[in-house]
């Protein structure tokens, strides 16, 4: 499932974000990036998809720190952004109110555990 999260600039997180930004269009070849992306009303332009090597750093952003802020427009709920974790694809685009993350591959619910695949309590 593909989910998307939009950082303003108003945000706390925006420096992060915008210094991941930059550090991804230094390091990443500029022939792998995607033109564009329209989400909601929101048009975002060249979109970098984030390596394996440095999908941590996205989780070091802490996303989820912003979820009821009114600067942090997304689709996912906080138990889908609490479960995100370096298995997840992460692409990032800059948009005009701010930078754009999709994410593909959050699970939509929680993976069964317990002997009978649930929680026995």
């Amino acid at each position: 499932m593909t989910y998307h999260a939009l950082i303003t600039e108003q945000s706390r997180k925006a420096k992060a974000a915008r210094n991941f930004y930059e550090y991804l269009r230094q390091k990443v070849n500029q022939a792998g990036w995607i033109p564009s992306l329209q989400w909601d009303v929101h048009q975002a332009f060249d979109g970098i998809r984030v390596p394996d090597r440095d999908r941590y750093k996205v989780l070091n952003i802490r996303l989820h720190d912003e979820h009821m802020s009114p600067y942090f427009k997304t689709d996912m709920n906080l138990f889908h952004m609490l479960m995100m974790d370096d298995t997840v694809d992460v692409t990032v685009f800059r948009a005009a109110p701010g930078w754009l993350f999709v994410f593909d591959g959050i699970p939509e619910g929680p993976k069964p555990f317990g002997q009978q695949g649930h929680d026995p309590r």
